[in-house]
């Protein structure tokens, strides 16, 4: 959700009038509306109460999507790509059917992903795999564009307007992280961790480290904040056969101020180190960004465009299986110590570059063509 109150914050700024359809938390359909002169979001009101039924909560969204659309008549609408299956095209057939010249435009976070649902996926997402396989290649006949992260191709037929990540960054302070002591370096990685972001090579890295230095120049401390089961259970196993138990510190999902606070005590953070695991080398993840905003070096191991090799507070490593080598980011690390403001050069680069503003620039650029 704070991507997309993000992406609408940064069409708001762009000068679009904005309001977001979606389920909440307790997966009501609320609407939830901008303020013509805020730039935060006013107010989310309840259209539908929680259905414990799948087909009917979705159909429940998709009625009332589609009922306010003819109602609003809007310019045009932005889809977050759910998986297409019988009930969505229904949906955009008679959005189209009703509003044939509204422009409609769909995000796909992530493409390709077909990789996803390979290996061990539970039964309810091999059929929403088996329903988007049989019929995305039928969205071509109802959505204009896709707007791709990182994907410049066309997708099931419908040409892309690619983007990379964005940020919304003014809902991040900047933090003055402790200074490097003299014998230890913490390292944070925030995320619901998956098979995709790699930690497990980190912490191999780890129990090769202590293995090979007996007597090491620093302490390393791995904190994982916010990984949870299935795969929670398979990082606790690896870390204590690495005999690095207590050098990794799990930490329930968190945010706010007792994120800071964790925040505060580490030197170094971790994006994604498995990307390649889902046949993705080009990436642009939010924790990059996020990490950036906050302004704390980071660590990643595929190609993303917003930090070239020129920007010297992010580590790039190599995309394979191998463990992550400690000594690489104990360089990294001691390269920085006697730099000033990171936080600050760190967060520069971040308004220059990463705010949904600017992201979002070139998906302004079509519409406006289209709408003229």
């Amino acid at each position: 959700m704070p991507k997309i109150l993000g992406q609408l914050k940064g069409f708001k700024q762009l000068g679009y009038e904005m309001n977001l359809l979606c389920f909440n938390q307790s997966s009501h359909v609320v609407l939830t509306s901008f303020s013509q002169d805020s730039e935060y979001y006013l107010k989310s009101k309840v259209l539908a109460q929680n259905n414990t039924n799948l087909i009917t909560r979705r159909l429940s969204l998709l009625r009332l999507a589609e009922q306010y659309i003819s109602e609003r008549n809007p310019d045009f609408i932005y889809l977050r790509y759910p998986r297409s299956e019988p009930l969505y095209l229904y949906f955009l057939a008679k959005v189209r059917q009703k509003r044939p010249n509204l422009l409609i435009l769909s995000e796909f976070p992530t493409y390709p992903y077909d990789q996803e649902y390979e290996g061990g996926c539970s039964k309810k997402d091999k059929l929403v795999f088996l329903l988007d396989k049989i019929t995305r290649n039928h969205l071509k006949y109802f959505i204009d564009r896709v707007v791709a992260i990182n994907y410049a191709h066309p997708i099931f037929g419908i040409d892309t307007i690619s983007i990379d990540n964005g940020i919304d960054i003014s809902s991040y302070h900047s933090i003055n992280y402790a200074p490097v002591s003299s014998d230890h370096i913490n390292i944070i990685g925030v995320a619901n961790v998956s098979l995709w972001h790699g930690y497990d090579r980190l912490i191999r890295g780890l129990g090769e480290y202590y293995r090979t230095s007996p007597h090491p120049k620093y302490q390393i401390v791995f904190h994982v904040v916010g990984a949870r089961e299935p795969y929670l259970t398979e990082l606790l196993t690896l870390a204590e056969q690495e005999n690095v138990s207590h050098l990794v510190i799990f930490h329930k999902p968190t945010q706010g101020k007792e994120l800071d606070e964790i925040f505060l005590e580490c030197h170094l953070a971790v994006g994604v180190l498995g990307g390649h695991r889902k046949g993705l080398h080009i990436m642009s993840p939010l924790k990059n960004r996020e990490y950036c905003v906050r302004g704390i070096p980071f660590i990643f191991s595929h190609i993303d465009p917003d930090f070239p090799d020129s920007f010297k507070y992010c580590l790039q490593l190599d995309s394979s299986e191998d463990a992550v080598d400690i000594s690489d980011l104990i360089s990294f690390v001691e390269q920085l110590r006697n730099e000033e403001n990171i936080n600050v050069s760190m967060r520069n680069h971040a308004f220059s570059v990463l705010d949904w503003s600017v992201k979002l620039k070139a998906v302004q650029n079509y519409i406006d063509k289209q709408l003229i």
